[in-house]
């Protein structure tokens, strides 16, 4: 990737990754605060290496299973898309997510599904759908392990005020996933005719044969299309299993990893469940490239509610958080430069690609 592609990527969202910078840099000294690094120095030293390939070995399947939750998606309007394609596609897009500053890898999916025959507004409802299914299981995830999964204090002391994290998560549960499952439903059965009502009511106006106008119809439509096309039963309920046992394997990370450091017993499956929501929810806030800062203070503060604090243990913590973030982030890559090359994809087109997307120089037709 040259670097003016670089420098345009982050002049188009410059306040967004300026505003990612400064909390993952508070983010990460919050995460390494009152601990010696000499301790997480000597911490890390301590690591079960071994158990390291099993917790790659469940990243590698929760992957799977999201590949194969995006290519049952987008088979529903367009049957001859491969699981193989689905695969590479989106190790290659949370690449970029996790390379690139302010989440703009987040057109890497589109963009590269676009080249697969896909319009980017059928890319864009299917990306749609799996984050609001994503952010629904990570309110359920909370609120189930407020309310079943014992821990040593339900409070938080910050700032001198005392938060009760179980009730907010319980709170969380209850409000926040009810409201992401009613969205998707309206835009499901009701996509089309809000979209006729806008459409109906735009053209009344001095911008009705706009080309830009056209173009956002278009765009809008295949949206709608995209959704459309999961309401069938069975491919929906095919998509909610995969999404809950997407999930329900990833939480299998925080126990194995606990492994790593020799601290087992301190980080059940239940409990990790708990660290998974905490952390997803650290990771949909602007960040750093990589979600540096922002990753490790979320999960250090997600094991310490569940007893991984004080002492020694304040070190383990900050070393489980930075072990888990960077092992699979590299073993992410591993499986994006695989694709990469297997499929002779062109990352520095990719990239310029989405920088003329940002720079709003890139005019394509979407039909």
């Amino acid at each position: 990737m040259s670097t003016p592609t670089i420098w345009a990527m982050i002049r188009a969202r410059r306040t967004t990754v300026l505003v990612g910078l400064l909390i993952g840099g508070l983010a990460l000294t919050l995460a390494l605060w009152g601990v010696p690094l000499a301790d997480v120095g000597a911490t890390l030293k301590t690591a079960q290496l071994i158990h390291l390939l099993p917790v790659a070995g469940i990243f590698l399947l929760q992957q799977a299973l999201r590949g194969w939750r995006q290519w049952i998606i987008l088979r529903a309007t367009h049957p001859n898309h491969t699981l193989w394609d689905s695969f590479s596609v989106l190790c290659i897009g949370f690449f970029l997510i996790n390379n690139l500053p302010a989440r703009i890898g987040e057109l890497g999916r589109p963009l590269l599904l676009r080249e697969r025959g896909i319009e980017l507004g059928t890319s864009f409802a299917m990306v749609f759908l799996e984050r609001a299914l994503d952010l629904a299981a990570m309110f359920a995830m909370i609120g189930a392990v407020a309310m079943w999964v014992p821990v040593d204090g339900g409070e938080l002391v910050v700032g001198g005020r005392v938060i009760d994290w179980v009730g907010l998560g319980r709170t969380a549960a209850v409000t926040a996933v009810p409201i992401l499952l009613g969205l998707i439903l309206t835009l499901l059965l009701g996509g089309r005719p809000l979209l006729r009502a806008f459409e109906k009511r735009i053209r009344r106006t001095r911008f009705a044969n706009h080309r830009l106008l056209n173009a956002v119809l278009g765009f809008g439509s295949n949206f709608v299309d995209g959704l459309e096309a999961v309401r069938q039963p069975g491919r929906m309920a095919s998509i909610l299993v995969l999404t809950v046992a997407t999930w329900g394997v990833t939480g299998l990370l925080y126990p194995h990893m606990a492994a790593v450091f020799g601290v087992g017993e301190v980080l059940n499956y239940g409990e990790g469940m708990g660290v998974l929501g905490i952390t997803m929810m650290g990771l949909s806030i602007p960040s750093a490239p990589g979600f540096a800062g922002t990753y490790e203070a979320f999960c250090r503060g997600g094991v310490a509610l569940f007893g991984m604090r004080g002492g020694h243990l304040d070190a383990i913590a900050i070393a489980f958080a930075l072990t888990l973030h960077w092992w699979l982030h590299l073993v992410q890559t591993l499986t994006a430069v695989f694709f990469l090359i297997f499929d002779k994809w062109d990352l520095g087109r990719i990239c310029r690609d989405i920088a003329a997307q940002l720079s709003g120089e890139v005019n394509r037709s979407d039909g």
